[in-house]
């Protein structure tokens, strides 16, 4: 083995407490890793993943029992206590103490990732660190997946060890679709987290499926620990037609949450609608007062989305309501009744695998090493539950590359929030940024009124938003009709009226408002006239 080997990977190399660091490590950063630390790991591993996201050398001096930091460990807290930010600290701290350090305890240096290569058909060698099968010697890189060559030698990842395979990274390749500049830079993202902020009409999903494409098909990336997660059933089967690799996993969230609870339970458990749910929830609250044109029950089942998804305190979401007494009482029964009778509702896909995922370490190990890789639609739609669930099992990496855009966040209603778009570098350390600019789906002048609309918007990431070349210039794309409050309804009808005598058929109209609730004047006034 030649240690300490090439500059460029970064190494850095674990000592017994107290000793000192071999030669080539004099001048670099040095971490103890002791009781206190193991006790409050937090700072000890911001430093540690800073060092192995950007490749400088660190010296780890560990004085515990390496089992204290490799035992996984079992968090018996409830989902909506631990948050969107909870720290799965010990498993970072185990991964980024081997990840990309040489173990030189006993006195001599061991790369253990020779090791479990040399399992897999390889020869530790003097030569780089092992030689492969068809002769060629090869490093075997424990740092952040990126296209890195070395002179003299060849590179395979950790992830591919991992995966039983000895395969190279292979030459850098460019994109393989026409792309512009900024299109081109974000699928070509280099190494760890991303987040591509990508405004309408900016060809968020092409950015999307062409990575996917990328990284399977010229980064060599193995499709066992590669998932893309898409919003909804729409646009997963809209990825799906666009990308055409073989073994690429493309689920929405939900299928990917049931996935999780079916393997967590050893069963495919009904999910059931919501007149089932319904049911329940009448059985273990206070019946409430009955009011014309109204759903009483309706505000529990929002409460109980509110909880799950938006991880709040069921008291805190029965306070805020006002109108749904008994519900954080009613939390916990309901949940039980679900597993009582084996089935679970629609949220529950994703509360419960969180749930699990928290409380079984060995389980939340296992299943990180299936996500490595995790690429992520909409991302500013998701929920607490959601951004969770992500950070679990992309621990401890954090490789995710996130796309959406923060103006258009549409479920709030349920907890999502933009912030976790705009602080992307919170829940996701060392993360790159990528922004698309240009909109190529609307008319210059709609595109240029939408950007002078947004700045308004007080939580968002400030972009450049402008019309791509060829979209139309006219200047009659949109029209703004300033009217007073009360007579927007019927302002609406003298617009449709002016466009059926202009020859336009009515299903090629629509009226779009805020929320749902502001349609119930238009619809009455055209239903009227």
């Amino acid at each position: 083995m030649t240690w300490p080997g090439p500059i460029e990977l970064g190494r850095g190399v674990v000592v017994p407490a107290g000793t000192a660091a071999p030669v080539p490590w004099h001048g670099a950063s040095r971490l103890r890793v002791d009781d206190d630390v193991v006790a409050e790991p937090g700072t000890t591993v911001d430093a540690l993943h800073r060092a192995w996201a950007t490749r400088s050398p660190v010296v780890v001096e560990l004085a515990v029992d390496p089992a204290a930091i490799r035992q996984p460990v079992d968090h018996a807290v409830e989902p909506w206590v631990a948050g969107a930010e909870f720290e799965p600290w010990l498993d970072r701290l185990h991964f980024l103490v081997w990840a990309n350090n040489y173990d030189v305890r006993s006195g001599q240096p061991v790369w253990w990732w020779a090791r479990k290569a040399a399992a897999h058909g390889a020869v530790e060698a003097d030569q780089a660190d092992v030689i492969l099968p068809d002769g060629t010697p090869a490093w075997i890189d424990g740092g952040p997946r990126s296209a890195l060559l070395t002179t003299g030698a060849a590179v395979v990842h950790t992830d591919t060890v991992d995966a039983g395979q000895l395969d190279p990274i292979p030459p850098p390749v460019a994109p393989g679709i026409e792309l512009d500049p900024e299109q081109r830079s974000a699928v070509g993202h280099d190494a760890g987290p991303a987040r591509v902020v990508a405004p309408a009409g900016s060809g968020k999903t092409r950015v999307l499926t062409e990575r996917l494409r990328h990284l399977i098909a010229d980064r060599g990336y193995e499709t066992a620990g590669l998932l893309a997660v898409a919003y909804n059933k729409e646009a997963q089967r809209e990825m799906a037609a666009r990308t055409r690799q073989g073994g690429a996993r493309i689920q929405t969230l939900n299928a990917w949450g049931y996935q999780l609870v079916t393997r967590i339970l050893g069963r495919r458990p009904e999910v059931v609608e919501e007149r089932a749910a319904r049911a329940i929830v009448e059985g273990l609250v206070p019946r409430p007062v009955r009011r014309v044109n109204t759903d009483p029950f309706a505000r529990y089942l929002e409460g109980l989305s509110l909880i799950r998804l938006g991880l709040r305190p069921p008291q805190q979401v029965e306070d805020s309501f006002g109108d749904v007494p008994g519900l954080a009482a009613a939390f916990g029964p309901y949940r039980a009744e679900l597993a009582q009778r084996r089935i679970i509702d629609f949220d529950e896909q994703i509360y419960l695998a969180v749930e699990r995922l928290l409380a079984d370490g060995a389980l939340r190990r296992q299943l990180q090493s299936e996500h490595r890789h995790l690429l992520v639609d909409e991302f500013q739609d998701l929920t607490p539950a959601h951004v969770l669930l992500i950070r679990l099992l992309s621990c401890p990496a954090y490789d995710v590359y996130a796309v959406g855009d923060d103006d258009q966040t549409i479920y709030s209603h349920v907890g999502a929030d933009p912030r976790f778009l705009v602080d992307f570098d919170r829940y996701f350390p060392g993360a790159s940024h990528h922004a698309l600019a240009v909109n190529y789906r609307c008319p210059a002048v709609v595109t240029r009124a939408a950007a002078k609309l947004l700045v308004y918007n007080e939580v968002r990431v400030a972009k450049d938003i402008r019309p791509g070349r060829e979209v139309s210039t006219a200047g009659d794309g949109l029209e703004l009709r300033p009217h007073p409050l009360a007579a927007g309804a019927a302002t609406v009808v003298k617009v449709v009226e002016g466009w059926l005598a202009g020859g336009h058929r009515p299903e090629e109209m629509a009226v779009l408002t805020r929320v749902q609730s502001l349609l119930l004047g238009p619809h009455l006034a055209l239903r009227s006239a």
